[in-house]
């Protein structure tokens, strides 16, 4: 049987409120979780497997503990390495309460935690162990990564985004579709309007519109997002990458998962 790898973000932004403290919003997670289950299940009938990577974002967890803290730069120097244990106690509180959604949906990722796996040098992820992910995809199992604190050569630790991992574990294993769910439907052009489709023929006329999050957010927002995502389908490492908002059914994130449709900003190479 022949496969697809595919990498699926449920971003911070569409599973939790990023302006209210540990806030997850399960049926969201639930819903998605089952039609990236109906998604995979379809693709198996039609004879090719999809071997898919899930990530999530920090939202109202990691993002407002690694902006308390400061966490970008590593050790505080009046908090010291407080950031790093508050951040990773609130990582994975989260990522529990995600995995327990997602079984509800019938799905049943396996988590590889980043700061086991990744390490970075002043900021850049230099690192990704991935012998776990790849002996997981290859068993028909689903790795789960998601933004986190890693340790930093230089600063101690510093804050990975589920971009920057994404990023790293490209490097390895090549994507045939990403798919990115936020809360605003694809990338927003200077009239508020989706644009559809952007590829390197016209990012330049879009590259202005481009704005970051309004919502604590130690990433970069959208903005970081477009540029990371072009990095990779410029080198190669992947066929194409989607930004959507997910439907209240979530039928345009199967469709995305599927390679089908799915609406939002389709970003090509």
């Amino acid at each position: 049987m022949s496969h697809a790898n595919v990498f699926v973000k449920l971003g911070g932004s569409f599973i939790t409120d990023k302006a209210v403290a540990e806030s997850l919003n399960g049926p969201r997670i639930i819903v998605a979780a089952r039609m990236l289950r109906k998604a995979m299940d379809q693709a198996a009938r039609r004879g090719r497997r999809i071997q898919l990577v899930l990530g999530h974002g920090a939202g109202s967890y990691g993002h407002i503990q690694a902006k308390k803290y400061g966490a970008v730069a590593g050790v505080h120097p009046r908090h010291g390495w407080e950031g790093l244990h508050r951040i990773r106690e609130s990582m994975a509180r989260m990522n529990l309460l995600f995995i327990q959604y997602c079984h509800k949906g019938g799905l049943y990722p396996v988590t590889v935690s980043p700061f086991a796996v990744a390490a970075a040098a002043d900021g850049f992820v230099r690192r990704l162990d991935v012998h776990n992910i790849k002996a997981l995809l290859d068993r028909g199992q689903i790795p789960l990564i998601h933004g986190d604190v890693i340790p930093d050569a230089k600063r101690g630790f510093t804050i990975a985004s589920t971009e920057a991992l994404l990023e790293a574990l490209s490097r390895r294993i090549r994507f045939d579709r990403i798919v990115m769910v936020s809360d605003t439907d694809g990338v927003l052009g200077h009239d508020g309007r989706t644009i559809p489709l952007i590829h390197r023929r016209n990012i330049k006329t879009h590259a202005g519109a481009i704005r970051g999050s309004g919502a604590p957010d130690v990433t970069g927002g959208m903005r970081r997002k477009v540029e990371k995502l072009f990095a990779l389908l410029g080198g190669g490492r992947a066929g194409s990458a989607r930004i959507l908002r997910c439907a209240k059914d979530a039928q345009n994130l199967y469709e995305a998962v599927l390679g089908i449709g799915g609406g939002g900003t389709l970003l090509k190479p």
